[in-house]
């Protein structure tokens, strides 16, 4: 079994050691993902959250520029910064054969990276989880907003560690894979120096308990009542008791 004593150097490479059949599925987002339904919640949830174009946006962490590119035919300008080369090969590859001209792409380290000039929005997607340092992702995060500029982080909570999908990408590929409730997000930033936060509830959490695929006969009102009380429930409970998931907003 492979063993990885650097793992920022595993997040550099894990594009490479994927194999074609894993960078032809990263390709594919959000479409050809297993998780195809939570992206595209989460894409609603952005375009609920960003007033519309014009604007310019930098993702930390943007992989192969799947959602970067998607903000971009919104009307958005749109920086994607990925520390693997061949991240961010694919990504200038879909630009290029979708002819996207408001997007463009940069090899480097969102820890250390310089944004000039400044957003009006910085994007973690499932990407801050991956840091080797939340303060330092979220300082560069905070240098690279115009003032009162948002950062928004739509990350994995609490159990995302030990889930078998991360476990496994530990072992084999040698990256990070954190929990990354709201609570330590706010407990972050605030060394970082964002002034005011808000937390919302996750998107995906209710859509799970709230709809039930249309072949489900077992499905009933007084079932899609409980749900929704359900999620009511847990939406109460992480928003102002264990803030264990949830999507968080960041001024500067």
């Amino acid at each position: 079994m492979p063993t990885f004593s650097d793992p920022k150097q595993g997040e550099r490479e894990y594009f490479t050691r994927i194999g074609d059949a894993g960078r032809l599925h990263a390709m594919r987002k959000p479409f050809g993902d297993e998780h195809c339904t939570r992206h595209v919640i989460n894409i609603s949830v952005l375009f609920s959250l960003l007033p519309p174009p014009p604007g310019r946006i930098v993702e930390f962490g943007c992989g192969t520029g799947w959602l970067s590119l998607i903000l971009a035919e919104r009307g958005y300008e749109v920086v994607g910064i990925d520390i693997a080369p061949e991240a961010i090969a694919i990504a200038e590859q879909l630009r290029q054969e979708r002819q996207i001209p408001h997007a463009s792409f940069r090899v480097a380290d969102y820890e250390e990276v310089t944004i000039d000039p400044p957003a009006d929005y910085v994007i973690f997607h499932d990407a801050l989880h991956h840091a080797e340092s939340e303060d330092a992702a979220l300082r560069a995060a905070y240098a690279a907003l115009k003032p009162g500029g948002m950062t928004i982080c739509i990350e994995p909570g609490d159990g995302h560690s030990q889930s078998p999908g991360s476990i496994h990408a530990v072992k084999e590929f040698g990256v990070h894979e954190k929990d990354m409730p709201p609570r330590k997000i706010i407990r972050h930033a605030r060394a970082a120096g964002f002034r005011r936060h808000l937390v919302l509830p996750w998107p995906w959490d209710h859509m799970r308990h709230l709809y039930r695929p249309a072949y489900s006969r077992a499905t009933g009102p007084a079932d899609l009542l409980g749900r929704r009380l359900l999620s009511v429930l847990r939406t109460l409970r992480n928003l102002f008791v264990t803030r264990a998931q949830g999507v968080v907003l960041l001024w500067k």
